[in-house]
């Protein structure tokens, strides 16, 4: 069955790109719920800036996802890393996804298009997996690999909420 990939990072210490996997039958109504997470005046979830109480309710309704996530680590926050880890992504989901979604860094923008398309042809996904870079507010579903990644780099009992579903790869 084909997947849709959802990924954001975490810079906080080196780079953590996490890549939650969600299978297609299960994308628009992962979505709504996502979506109905919102507080009033809200315009997307950015875990950083939610208190404890609503991260644990977040976290709560991840888990209650049918999905995994998977977390690419790499040494720094550089060229090379996020190179690895985007081709690290790429290479995982070539055989089973259909549509690979990158929350927009405008900064990064230009170099991630390059490393997608370069790991596309490698993979030989490249007529199979469309890719886009989205605003973070544009897809809902951005937010769960936020919310893992963030969740992760904290560490104890926020990691342990996230476990269950996720996996580390270091590149």
């Amino acid at each position: 069955m084909p997947a849709h990939v959802f990924v954001d990072e975490s810079k906080a210490k080196g780079l953590l790109v996490a890549a939650a996997v969600c299978l297609a039958v299960d994308v628009n109504a992962n979505r709504r719920t996502m979506a109905g997470l919102l507080m009033p005046r809200e315009r997307r979830i950015h875990f950083t800036k939610e208190s404890p109480a609503r991260r644990r309710k977040i976290l709560a309704v991840i888990a209650g996802f049918d999905l995994t996530v998977r977390l690419y680590q790499a040494g720094k926050d550089d060229a090379v890393g996020r190179r690895a880890c985007l081709t690290a992504v790429v290479r995982d989901i070539a055989a089973s996804a259909e549509r690979l979604v990158v929350e927009r860094d405008e900064t990064t923008m230009t170099y991630d298009r390059q490393v997608l398309f370069s790991a596309a042809h490698q993979h030989g996904c490249s007529d199979t997996l469309h890719y886009e870079l989205l605003a973070p507010h544009a897809d809902p579903l951005l937010w769960i690999p936020d919310a893992v990644a963030w969740s992760w780099v904290k560490g104890g009992d926020r990691r342990d909420q996230v476990a269950p579903y996720s996996t580390l790869i270091r590149v």
